[in-house]
């Protein structure tokens, strides 16, 4: 008997769409090994593959979501991710998807998204940039699809400043399943952040809240209010040291998580 399994059958085993499979497989995230000297014929350890796909039952057992997954944003997640913004904020509030592909080929890795079974449900942007057009876009005298494409840098390059761009979940209809969307979002992005914040010389973090919500979570997160635009409306916030929010995320989605607890009894 084979110790391996056939792209068709781990695909059947961890009960995941192709495309999707594939994706965490280039990830890294699902077990597979090639042939020396082939390119193509991966085959899956069956051992690796039952222990995910036990895994994957014990999560459904206590009714955890599983196959979410916080990967970085492809060009067709992208385009996901504008018809979301779009929806929810309006077209001239959305970067059009062309400036997306061309800051995509400056840097390629400032959006993360969230996946259900291939599909987009909230998303993430982290973007290094300069941060003489980023005090601009703080305060409101330009827009973030008037970034011109040279002031977007590299991750790699000295003393950057990040914006915060987006933190953007779909809503779904269901306020619990929105809730735990959000969190699982806000918790990666947050690692994310850490782990940009350990590797590069980032001295400063900015965001805008353009809504109560938005502002609610910078100042939860410990963002300091740079300036306030439109009667409290708008604001604009920085932040120094990114390590300030691990010691405030807790507290924060355990809030999240209990306003949903206290709605659902009140329903």
């Amino acid at each position: 008997m084979s110790e391996y399994y056939t792209l068709e059958e781990a695909m059947k085993v961890l009960d995941l769409p192709r495309s999707t499979f594939l994706r965490n497989v280039k990830l890294g995230l699902i077990p597979s090994e090639l042939e020396e000297g082939k390119r193509r014929g991966r085959t899956y350890p069956k051992k690796a593959i039952d222990a995910m796909a036990e895994v994957q039952l014990q999560k459904r057992r206590k009714g955890e979501i599983t196959n979410r997954i916080f990967s970085p944003s492809t060009p067709s997640d992208m385009w996901q991710e504008i018809v979301i913004g779009t929806e929810l904020y309006g077209e001239d509030d959305v970067v059009p998807y062309k400036t997306i592909l061309e800051w995509r080929e400056i840097n390629d890795e400032m959006h993360m998204s969230i996946k259900e079974r291939g599909k987009v449900v909230a998303y993430s942007c982290l973007m290094p940039m300069d941060e003489g057009v980023l005090i601009s876009l703080v305060h409101d005298k330009i827009r973030e699809r008037h970034i011109p494409n040279q002031s977007i840098k590299q991750w790699i390059d000295p003393s950057i400043s990040v914006y915060v761009s987006s933190l953007t979940v779909k809503p779904s209809g269901n306020a619990q399943l929105d809730i735990e969307r959000a969190v699982f979002l806000i918790r990666h992005t947050v690692k994310w952040a850490l782990s940009l914040h350990r590797q590069f010389d980032i001295k400063n973090w900015y965001g805008i809240g353009a809504t109560k919500e938005g502002q609610r979570l910078f100042e939860s997160l410990g963002f300091t209010c740079l300036v306030s635009l439109y009667n409290g409306e708008r604001k604009g916030y920085i932040l120094g040291d990114v390590k300030q929010p691990t010691r405030l995320l807790k507290q924060f989605l355990d809030e999240m998580k209990y306003s949903v607890s206290l709605s659902e009894i009140q329903q």
